[in-house]
This record gives structure tokens, C-alpha cells and sequence, in this order.
């Protein structure tokens, strides 16, 4: 929008109805000319890598297709923006991709204690029990938090207090809570995930982050305070809900305070420290998986998430001391271990079905 009406003062949105060569190759050729404003005039005062440009005009196409149903342009496949982005990456030198690390258990309550004793009692009671959940959930930030730049509270998709159920399995006390997948907005509406929280089992040495605890004590608090059920699970005083911002702000300071560079962590943070603690803890690469609701069909095949395996996982990740040698996840598709692979080829076979998961 900025570049179309400031840079070159024209209609950001061409009349789908008018489908003319004339106008799909003026709007590629002004897509051309964002691609290589972003490069040269840095807007966001950084520079900017040919990959993150390409998301860019590809959010873009994308956003116009959803909306009003035409190809923006000449569309991907007649574009050259792609040679132009991959001649800038010869020509100039790229920005180093941003490191983002996991919050360690013990660091995120050290750090977090310090932050929180300044605060008032309510909010600091909230942050407690909203990190615990973001971190044993394997939780993105905007799926317990608002994406404000994109949404309003709804409490059909939001999480709320109604959400949160407390139990008891086997000595050790949990919380079943309700909540989206993010991955799958844009085709289902509704609290389609059900996450188990562990807290600490009686008679066990006491772990990191005690979350049954921490949320006890936070729905008493927001109870007292009067804010409804029906109001966002992590919220304000006034019932608003924190936004992801918020969180993202909250994690950096907890880890300044535990010593560490904050610029290495954000609101994405906790579900990394989640998961690499997870597996330092010793828990298979398919269970952290299904807790942390990545999409894969070969897990879906011959994994199945019981109460008993939710509930170790996050026994797991409370308890688990994660050095800065520990094998960290730094992406979001987690590979399949050999052992996984011979499983899953014993499936395919037995089912005639070949490694791309079609039938031989």
C-alpha cells in the first residue's frame, strides 16, 4: 500500500474484472518495483533478504487471490521477480538470518521470578500461568495471545476460562484446556486442539515450572477480580487479552534477567525451549510432534496421543535442565528419526503403500 500510493501514486488494487495483458503486466511490473524498493530503500530501516522479499510479494498474490479471486499480476509463474531477487543475492550481501533460541525451563523461572516481583500481584500471577502454558503447550504465541494487528477477541476461537478443565491421573494433577490450531485457520473455525498440562506429581522433586499451580492460582485471581469466564483466558485487569506483542516483550525481559541476550528470543521462543527440552528429557521426536500439533501424516499413522504420554511430555519439559549444548529444533518440521523410519516403512509395506505415502 505504501509503495503503491506514496511511491508510484497508483491503485494498489486493479478491478478484477478487468483481466486485459495491459493491466496484468503493469501491476507485475509495479510488483517488480516493490521487490527492488524493499532491496535499495531498506523502508524498515534493515536490510532485507532476497528470501524475506520473495514472502513478501508472495503475501501479497495471495492475499489479492483470497480476496478477490484473480491473479495479481502475471502470477508466480510468469514473474521474474524471482531472477531479480536471486541477482541481488549475488550482488549484495544478504542480512544473517535471524537466530531465534528456545527458552530453557530453568532460566525462563529464574528470569521470570525477578521480572515479576515488581509487578502486581494479578498481572504477575497471569504471566506465570500464561509462560507455563505457552512453554508446556508447545504453544505459538498467537494461538493463547491476540494477534492484534490482524484480530479482535472471539470466544469461539479465543481461549478462555471455560476452556480450562482441572484433573488427576495416577497422583499426578493436569489441566485439559481447548484451544485452535493457527496452522489450520484459514479451514477451520472452532477449538479444534486438546492440550494436557502437567504439574507436579506428589511426592516428586519439585520441577522448574509447576503450570497446574500457577493456573490454579490464576483463575482464583481473575475469579476475585470478577472478570468473566467467558472473557480471554490470559488477560488484563479489564478482561482485555494480552496480544502477542505483549508476549514476545514479557519473554525478553524474563531472559534479560536471567542474563541472557534478549534479542534471541520472542513470543515463538517458548514453544522451541518447549520442545528442545522435551527432547533433552529424553522424549521420542514423534511424541514432541503430536504435543507441539505439527502436521505429519506418517505420525498420524501409527501414533496416537494418550493421556499418559501427554502427561510425561510435560513432566518432562518442567523438569528438564537444558544446557546451551543441547540439541535445539530450529525449524518447525521435525525429522523423522531412523528408528521412526523403519516404523514407518513397516506400516507402508504392510499397507502397500510406498514412501511418498501412495499406494504401490
Amino acid at each position: 500500500m505504501v509503495y503503491m500510493i506514496f511511491g508510484v501514486m497508483a491503485n494498489p488494487i486493479p478491478d478484477p474484472r478487468d483481466a486485459s495483458w495491459e493491466q496484468a503486466l503493469r501491476y507485475e511490473n509495479y510488483l517488480e518495483g516493490m521487490a527492488v524498493w524493499i532491496a535499495f530503500c531498506m523502508p524498515f530501516g534493515r536490510r532485507v533478504s532476497n528470501v524475506s522479499i520473495g514472502k513478501y510479494v508472495s503475501s501479497v498474490r495471495s492475499w489479492y487471490r483470497r480476496f478477490h479471486r484473480g491473479k495479481l499480476g502475471l502470477g508466480a509463474e510468469g514473474s521474474r521477480i524471482q531472477d531479480i531477487l536471486k541477482g541481488y543475492a549475488r550482488l549484495v550481501d544478504q542480512p544473517p538470518p535471524m537466530e531465534r533460541h528456545g527458552c530453557a525451563p530453568e532460566a525462563l523461572a529464574r528470569g521470570r521470578a525477578m521480572v515479576m516481583a515488581a509487578m502486581d500481584e494479578f498481572h504477575a500471577l497471569m504471566w506465570e500461568a500464561a509462560l507455563d502454558f505457552g512453554m508446556l503447550a508447545l504453544a505459538r504465541g498467537c494461538e493463547f495471545a491476540i494477534d492484534e494487528q490482524r484480530e479482535k477477541f472471539d470466544e469461539e476461537q479465543h481461549m478462555t476460562a471455560l476452556d480450562v478443565t482441572m484433573g488427576e491421573n495416577e497422583g499426578t494433577p493436569y489441566y485439559h484446556a481447548k484451544m485452535r490450531k493457527r496452522k489450520d485457520l484459514r479451514v477451520l473455525r472452532g477449538k479444534h486442539a486438546d492440550v494436557y498440562i502437567a504439574g507436579a506429581k506428589q511426592g516428586a522433586p519439585r520441577p522448574f515450572l509447576d503450570a497446574v499451580q500457577s493456573m490454579r492460582r490464576w483463575l482464583a485471581a481473575r475469579r476475585a477480580r470478577g472478570v468473566a469466564e467467558n472473557r480471554p483466558l490470559f488477560c488484563h485487569g479489564d478482561g482485555r487479552a494480552i496480544t502477542v506483542a505483549q508476549v514476545r516483550e514479557m519473554v525478553r525481559k524474563c531472559m534479560a534477567a536471567a542474563g541472557l541476550d534478549p534479542a534471541h528470543y520472542g513470543a515463538h521462543s517458548l514453544r522451541i525451549g518447549g520442545a528442545t527440552a522435551a527432547l533433552a528429557a529424553g522424549v521420542s521426536p514423534s511424541l514432541i510432534r503430536l504435543m507441539g500439533r505439527w502436521s505429519s501424516d506418517i505420525y498420524e499413522i501409527y501414533c496416537r496421543m494418550t493421556l499418559q504420554s501427554a502427561l510425561g511430555v510435560g513432566s518432562s519439559i518442567s523438569s528438564a535442565m537444558v544446557s546451551a549444548a543441547t540439541p535445539a529444533f530450529k525449524h518447525e518440521e521435525l525429522e523423522l528419526m531412523p528408528q521412526e523410519m523403519d516404523e514407518a516403512k513397516r506400516i507402508w509395506d504392510a499397507w502397500g503403500v510406498d514412501g511418498d505415502g501412495d499406494e504401490a
